[in-house]
């Protein structure tokens, strides 16, 4: 085997016995630190301290341990140049072939102290170096940072002996990709210590390639916030020889957002990042007045978990179908006219939004409103995270068990109400009573009105100016029941 020795310095020893035992067992010499040597040890795996193989000891409290020509110089040496190999031999420094170090994240560090004084103890040096030495010659020496590729390296060991250039490039960049978000989060979190915010970091996870953007002209990359949960990662593409665009992806984030939020059977259609129509525990005849009404739309996404509803609408013009059911047949998908997406059902929150538009950058906090669904029932939950997620002055409506909207930043909300009238001509529904879901406050005589036309019976509304109030008390002696929420909802 090609590699004869490794330092190995680890915070994180995840998975770490078994390879170093491997090492251990095919004659590699291992040179350790202190807190890494004594847990390799105690597993019978021989190791040679680092303060033993440099013949210096740790100082400064453990601040200098692995900054030693006889470390980085074995690491840095080129075997293919006749110079270096000549200085190791003058120097008395032995080649190393393996380095593998990792250090604590800070974003962990800052959930357990803001102390300045301790934050700066936790700042890696020695390791940082070694590792990123190796990432450096990674044709002479294998770097690894990351505690899920042991068993990658291990298996090519195995197999050759040696660790392919390739994996060896790969491995590499991985390093660069760690220590420059370890050096951001560390700007980052004494940024915050010292009030001195002047730059934001965000990392990205590539997902792939998207069919289109924003429009057919447009190429478009996927991508997630790295170590973020999204709803990306809760979906399996049943015909994977479709890609979804950027729009059918907005519509997909919608259906998702409102179909985990409940355990009840729901069926809906968005389009155009917008929701149209949705249906809580439908009967037989719903589901056909459903599949009838939305057969007549081109485009847009639509949630079921019925067979029936999903094969009706096997050769439709819509862009994709969505379903959390238990499919053991997938293949039979594969000739479905729409994609076919299959969901797990997962709340996914983040502390904060960023809205993006050309060169307008804004990142926002997020609104949590879980004490307010807690009084809500099923298809109020549903609802009104419509009216979340839509932008300001969007009316949400409840009929039955009947969600209609259809309305994205309107003007203002008479408007709304007036496109919420069409959608409700067009879906062949009478618009009387029921509930309606402002995300903005009542201001207007006109509104109370056509409310009070519509015989509405009951209006969830965000916490109003104290100069609306007397449209609100309008609407108490008609007896039309409000519900007010803790805090506004819609998103910008």
């Amino acid at each position: 085997m090609n590699i004869k020795r490794a330092i190995i310095s680890v915070y994180n020893k995840d998975k770490l016995e078994n390879f170093a035992k491997f090492l251990y067992d095919n004659g590699v010499e291992i040179i350790c630190t202190e807190g890494t040597s004594n847990f390799l040890n105690e597993k019978g795996i021989k190791t040679i301290k680092m303060s033993d193989f440099i013949g210096f000891p740790e100082i400064l409290g453990g601040r200098i341990k692995s900054i030693d020509p006889k470390l980085l110089g074995g690491i840095l040496a080129k075997s293919s140049d006749e110079k270096h190999a000549k200085e190791l031999i003058d120097f008395n420094i032995k080649k190393i072939d393996m380095v593998i170090v990792n250090f604590p994240s800070f974003d962990e560090i800052i959930q357990v102290t803001k102390n300045e004084d301790t934050l700066l103890d936790f700042i890696d040096i020695g390791g940082y170096t070694l590792v990123r030495a190796a990432a450096k010659n990674y044709k002479d020496v294998v770097p690894l940072v990351d505690p899920k590729d042991y068993e990658t390296v291990l298996e090519n060991l195995e197999d050759c002996g040696d660790v392919p250039l390739q994996l060896r490039r790969k491995l590499s960049l991985k390093v660069f990709f760690s220590t420059s978000k370890y050096d951001a989060t560390i700007h980052k979190v004494f940024s915050e210590l010292f009030a001195a915010e002047k730059f934001d970091h965000e990392f990205f996870e590539i997902l792939g390639e998207l069919r289109f953007g924003a429009n057919p002209l447009q190429e478009a990359m996927l991508m997630k916030f790295l170590g973020e949960n999204s709803f990306i990662d809760c979906l399996e593409n049943l015909t994977p020889h479709k890609k979804p665009t950027l729009r059918i992806l907005k519509d997909i984030k919608l259906l998702f957002s409102l179909v985990s939020l409940t355990q009840s059977n729901f069926i809906g259609f968005s389009k155009k990042g917008v929701f149209i129509y949705g249906i809580v525990e439908p009967n037989d005849d719903e589901k056909k007045e459903f599949v009838k009404f939305v057969k007549n739309w081109k485009g847009g996404v639509i949630y079921s978990d019925d067979e029936d509803v999903l094969d009706e609408l096997k050769y439709s013009r819509h862009d994709c179908l969505l379903t959390s059911l238990n499919i053991s047949d997938k293949e039979r998908f594969l000739s479905f006219k729409p994609m076919i997406l299959k969901m797990h059902k997962k709340t996914v929150y983040r502390k904060e939004d960023y809205v993006i538009d050309d060169d307008l950058v804004v990142k926002q906090r997020s609104v949590n409103l879980a004490s307010d669904l807690e009084t809500f029932s099923d298809i109020e939950k549903i609802a009104f995270e419509v009216a979340k997620n839509h932008r300001s002055d969007t009316v949400v409506y409840i009929k039955g068990h009947k969600i209609y909207c259809g309305n994205q930043a309107c003007v203002d909300r008479e408007i709304s109400l007036n496109i919420l009238s069409n959608i409700m001509e067009r879906f062949e529904e009478n618009f009387s009573q029921g509930t309606l879901i402002f995300d903005s406050s009542i201001n207007s005589e006109k509104i109370v009105n056509l409310i009070l036309e519509k015989d509405i019976k009951k209006v969830i509304i965000p916490p109003h100016l104290p100069a609306y109030s007397k449209y609100l008390d309008e609407l108490k002696e008609k007896n039309v029941e409000l519900k007010i929420t803790s805090r506004r909802y819609h998103r910008y």
